[in-house]
């Protein structure tokens, strides 16, 4: 990863990764060690649901990795399918509340117009 980091770098350009959820489950499942990575950026796959665990261990995997980044910028992936409309605005809100710089939503073709008004409710909320 430094390798590929620093001929980014040379290039003007930034470098982000989507990860593992969190340094601790990153290290012990696959041996990613993300929060030593030089990356501009990082986007850990906060998938609550893979894990049994509810919209809460969201925000205690972003104050994890953001108290592990130091300044790297940290933007909470959800899982766009394990979300109804109003989680999706609670996983929103705690993402951000517990230090997210921001919130990625992965998934190809689920977003529907429920789910963007409780996206705005919750951006309207940090705002």
């Amino acid at each position: 990863m430094r390798e590929l980091a620093s001929a980014v770098h040379a290039h003007g350009k930034p470098i982000t990764a989507a990860v593992f959820p969190t340094p601790a489950i990153a290290r012990r499942l696959v041996r990613q060690a993300w929060d030593e990575w030089p990356l501009d950026r990082v986007f850990p796959m906060l998938y609550h649901s893979f894990y049994l665990e509810d919209i809460d261990w969201i925000g205690d995997g972003v104050r994890e990795g953001v108290a592990a980044l130091a300044s790297t910028p940290l933007t909470a992936g959800l899982y766009l399918p394990a979300l109804e409309p109003a989680q999706l605005g609670e996983a929103v809100a705690t993402a951000r509340e517990s230090g997210a710089s921001g919130v990625s939503l992965f998934e190809m073709h689920g977003l529907t117009d429920e789910h963007l008004a409780a996206l705005k409710e919750a951006l309207a909320g940090t705002a």
